[in-house]
């Protein structure tokens, strides 16, 4: 696999995709301008275009990409399904997630060149507004964006602090990024979207929760501790369930 950069995002292609690769910028002047895509502009991210792959078989773009990474075998990689709703464009530009490097690797998004052209954005949607659920008998509180929340202790896998996040372009609002995890991704969902609240901020600690039929992840600015009952603060129990399953939300 053919390993590069654009906007700070890393990405990849098959080795045999690529019929050429021409160093541009500086002064120098690219022949094949003809349906170049500037990659991260594509993708609504800030780039410096340094090199152009140009691609094997007819109608796909030229990309404009920012740093080469090199080769990466593809038998040292783990390859992962994009997790639904990751993504606000159809179709979307990205087939896969790769990972080089094992546990701590890099995860790098396998490009669709095709989809680059036909993609449309899609309207962000907002998490379902719903009620509040009745206390558990054990809770583990958080709080974000000002705001305290309860989920049921048995939903929760780990807590992890601080998390580290791989950004995904084109990405539904109250979308933070991948968390890879346990040989898995898992996408990672911005707690105060699920509230209602202003996104803001850099929360850092990860709730990684199992509910709706899928393991994600929830952040949050801090861990309060665990509670019985309903305790005395105002607190927000949303339907982890209905909220997280995919499809249901962003």
């Amino acid at each position: 696999m053919l390993r590069f950069q654009a906007g700070g995002v890393p990405f990849a292609l098959p080795l045999l995709a690529v019929r050429e690769i021409v160093p541009v910028g500086d002064g120098t002047v690219l022949t094949h301008t003809e349906g170049a895509v500037a990659l991260a502009e594509r993708l609504g991210l800030q780039g410096d275009p340094r090199f152009a792959l140009i691609l094997e078989g007819a109608g796909l773009p030229t990309l404009l990409v920012d740093r080469m990474d090199g080769v990466g075998d593809i038998a040292d990689a783990e390859a992962f399904r994009l997790p639904e709703r990751a993504v606000a464009a159809e179709p979307s530009p990205f087939s896969s997630v790769l990972c080089f490097g094992g546990v701590g690797g890099v995860l790098y998004l396998e490009l669709a060149p095709a989809s680059l052209l036909a993609m449309r954005t899609e309207a962000p949607r907002p998490f379902a507004a719903t009620g509040d659920l009745a206390p558990s008998d054990r809770e583990l509180l958080a709080e974000r964006a000002g705001r305290v929340l309860a989920v049921p202790l048995q939903l929760v896998v780990q807590v992890i602090d601080p998390v580290r996040l791989f950004r995904i372009p084109l990405a539904p609002d109250g979308h933070r990024g991948l968390l890879h995890h346990g040989r898995a991704i898992h996408p990672a969902w911005d707690a105060a979207a699920i509230l209602g609240e202003p996104v803001s901020g850099d929360p850092r600690v990860l709730l990684l929760l199992d509910a709706g039929g899928t393991t994600a992840g929830v952040l949050v600015d801090r861990v309060l501790g665990l509670a019985e009952g309903a305790g005395t603060l105002p607190v927000r129990r949303p339907p982890w369930d209905a909220l997280l399953a995919p499809g249901n939300a962003g």
